[in-house]
């Protein structure tokens, strides 16, 4: 019987659209055990067969696609991989997606009732106030993504992210269930003749540079979480990884249409979640000052994307950021805590993280492990420092003070 635990997976593909003419270029899965320790990882590329996309869509060279097995071919072990774990990803809708579309093709059916835990979702509850790429949901934890464009890294982030899940909640989480079933879930073993090895991609070279993220990369990655419905979430995640492909197109507006009416979205909810999205856009890039041309640029193209009427993007460039300015440090007579607030401890402090947690509580506090909108303090040991916690905390307005503001707001000495 294969080992109780999780498989976590994540993918890079031609573009956006599994069910159109997309395919996936790579897959990366990182096993977790049930405690959500990291026990083994994989990757390879994919040879997608006649489209290979846009290379700045996925960034796999055209040299490592030709060498690549095809799906088909690493579907066998892939299974394997699976069979008896918990599937998890970032953005479920879209990994499964693209997972069951490339089964299709080659006539293969995973048994019925197929389920995936999102750690997008659970952001929801375990991370509320962050948004919804994986970037934000780690930053909220101080998890470091390693540099690289490829999917493992995106995976072992995921996989990190799901730790964090674990480690910080009760037994009664929801994926504690999903080990059980998953052990129950049929994949049918797929017969290895071709003995396909995975090819993992090009390792990089110091004459790589990782490209700077665009200003719609940023501004995606401070969008505000969604509370509505779930499908009305996944399609704004979407939206998300449309602000990080390059290519505004119009044919993606087709794509997206067709999308969302396949997801059970109506043309009225999908046109107000098209404005709200871009608004908030708006409002998240001009939250820093004034835009540039070149950005004002890019948010009309989004704007474009999705259809929104001219008159609702003159108003919106034109409005003025309601995002005032925070300092980045407070002082202990800007704080003040009450009953059940939420503090949040981050770096190598002179006293032990453990220590000041009791005394937090002894004075009816609670110690949070992520800064989301629902912190009331970040303590570090060094509040001027750029991190993800800090970060996240700035973009929140959330006070930032250090362990001898601590020590001198709570009264220790």
């Amino acid at each position: 019987m294969p080992e109780r635990g999780y498989a976590v997976i994540c993918l890079k593909t031609t573009g956006l659209f599994p069910y159109q003419r997309d395919r996936i270029v790579e897959v990366a899965v990182v096993h977790l055990d049930e405690g959500g320790h990291i026990t083994a990882r994989w990757e390879t590329v994919v040879n997608p067969g006649s489209n290979a996309g846009n290379v700045t869509n996925h960034g796999v060279s055209t040299a490592e696609l030709l060498r690549a097995p095809t799906f088909e071919q690493i579907a066998p072990h892939l299974v394997n991989l699976v069979r008896g774990r918990v599937l998890v990803t970032h953005n479920a809708q879209f990994v499964t997606g693209f997972l069951m579309s490339e089964f299709e093709r080659i006539s293969y059916a995973p048994g019925r009732g197929l389920e995936a835990v999102c750690t997008m979702h659970l952001a929801r509850k375990y991370l509320q106030g962050a948004g919804r790429l994986l970037d934000d949901c780690c930053a909220a934890f101080d998890i470091e993504i390693e540099s690289g464009p490829g999917a493992l890294v995106q995976a072992v982030a995921c996989a990190t992210l799901l730790a964090a899940y674990v480690h910080g909640s009760s037994s009664a989480a929801p994926w504690i269930d999903a080990l059980d079933r998953a052990e129950l879930f049929t994949w049918p073993r797929i017969a290895d003749t071709n003995q396909a090895q995975w090819v993992q991609r090009d390792p990089m070279t110091t004459d790589d540079v990782v490209p700077t993220p665009s200003f719609l990369a940023r501004a995606a990655v401070k969008l505000p979480d969604y509370t509505g419905p779930e499908e009305h979430l996944d399609y704004l995640a979407l939206l998300d990884l449309c602000l990080l492909n390059p290519v505004l197109s119009p044919q993606k507006t087709r794509e997206l249409r067709v999308l969302a009416e396949f997801s059970g979205i109506s043309a009225t909810d999908c046109m107000a979640l098209h404005r709200r999205y871009f608004e908030d856009l708006v409002r998240v890039a001009g939250s820093n000052g004034t835009l540039r041309i070149a950005d004002s640029a890019d948010l009309i193209a989004v704007a474009r994307m999705l259809d929104i009427a001219p008159e609702v993007v003159a108003a919106a460039l034109a409005a003025p950021s309601t995002s005032a300015a925070r300092p980045p440090i407070a002082t202990i007579e800007t704080v003040l805590l009450e009953e059940g607030d939420i503090v949040v401890l981050t770096g190598d402090m002179a006293r032990t993280r453990s220590d000041w947690g009791r005394e937090l509580v002894a004075r009816g506090l609670s110690v949070g492990t992520a800064v989301t909108l629902r912190t009331r303090l970040l303590v570090a040991a060094d509040p001027a420092s750029v991190t993800g916690k800090t970060g996240k905390a700035r973009d929140y307005g959330i006070p930032i003070i250090s362990e001898f503001g601590l020590r001198s707001l709570i009264g220790v000495r």
